[in-house]
């Protein structure tokens, strides 16, 4: 078993320089990684990663030379930036990897490699066997037609919910909470997420263990959505750089939008016309929906106003660069990029 500080004393953090070696596309999903890796005070972790066809990952690590195994779960997103691999779940630590062929390398906090003697890579496994993870969860529940969905708060993914396990209690708990039929509740439960494989591939259902509680509050609130950045994103004004890739010229009148939080409305300029329409958010998703605008006489013809409309209708993952914000398609293209601008 090694020590902290022999640990230490073995890695060598290289300067954070282009990695021309690492890919620059999406690793192959869905697809199982495995692999063991070092520890700082134990005998090693068992990592296993599963990558999701819709960008989402699970993850169980196990932790060797306890007094018994610790295992620890995750759900998050995944992205690809710069050539690495990056993880992201609520309340934890963000995991970047390199990608190289049926490999993943493990990277340090700041993208860098680590040369080490000792393991830091996982391999991809011939078949996906994803994990069933038990998790903490709270999410909008509904109950209609005799079968429960919910929509995970941390996600913002809507996921069938099994009768199995402690469901009962949370039935019963719905029905004597709800107002009227097929409102959506906030939950709070301790659950498995459970794979299932059909004709159409792998699904995910959730499996209730531990029934938490259950309020009237029809949304997530912001002790349910940890990522603040979600916050910031609704609260300012965002005016576009860079529009598929060129830059918007600082003697044009800059098309923006802003996000009300409250009414779930999106509305802007696109350029002389306003447009407004209604938006779905989460920690990696935003899609724009309805989206409609003035059909006024502009003064001079408009370039930037049709392509910045189509921009965002295809908009489905955002992510932040630097103080940007990156408007994304769903194959993880950049659409535009906009900058933040106090109204």
């Amino acid at each position: 078993m090694l020590k902290s500080s022999l640990m230490r004393g073995l890695l060598l953090l290289l300067p954070l320089t282009p990695l021309p070696a690492l890919a620059q596309s999406l690793p192959d999903y869905p697809a199982t990684y495995r692999g063991e890796l070092p520890c700082a005070d134990c005998a090693g972790v068992s990592w296993q990663l599963d990558l999701w066809d819709e960008r989402y990952y699970t993850l169980r690590q196990v932790y060797h030379g306890k007094p018994q195994p610790l295992q620890h779960d995750q759900m998050g997103v995944w992205h690809m930036e710069d050539g690495r691999l990056h993880l992201s779940a609520a309340n934890e630590a963000p995991l970047l990897f390199a990608v190289r062929n049926k490999r993943l390398t493990k990277l340090d906090s700041d993208g860098r490699l680590i040369v080490s003697r000792l393991n830091y890579s996982l391999r991809r496994a011939r078949q996906f066997a994803p994990i069933e993870p038990r998790l903490q969860l709270s999410g909008l529940y509904q109950y209609m037609a005799d079968a429960g969905t919910i929509e995970l708060c941390e996600l913002g993914m809507r996921l069938p919910v099994v009768a199995e396990g402690d469901n009962v209690a949370l039935e019963r708990a719905y029905l004597t909470t709800r107002q009227r039929p097929g409102e959506r509740l906030l939950v709070r439960m301790e659950a498995t997420l459970a794979p299932r494989h059909d004709e159409a591939g792998y699904r995910l259902s959730v499996i209730p263990q531990r029934f938490g509680s259950i309020s009237q509050r029809q949304r997530c609130d912001g002790a349910a959505v940890p990522d603040t950045t979600l916050q910031r994103l609704q609260q300012e004004r965002w005016h576009l750089r860079t529009l598929a890739g060129k830059p918007i010229a600082a003697n044009v009148a800059r098309p923006y939008f802003e996000l009300d939080a409250a009414t779930q409305q999106v509305s802007g300029v696109a350029g002389c016309n306003r447009f407004g329409g209604s938006y779905r958010l989460s920690p990696a998703k935003l899609r724009f929906r309805q989206l409609a605008s003035t059909r006024q006489t502009c003064p001079q013809p408009q370039e930037i106003e049709p392509a910045f409309l189509a921009a965002l209708k295809s908009v489905r993952r955002w992510q932040w660069q630097g103080g940007d914000l990156l408007l994304l398609d769903e194959h993880g293209q950049q659409l535009a990029s906009l900058m933040p601008l106090l109204h």
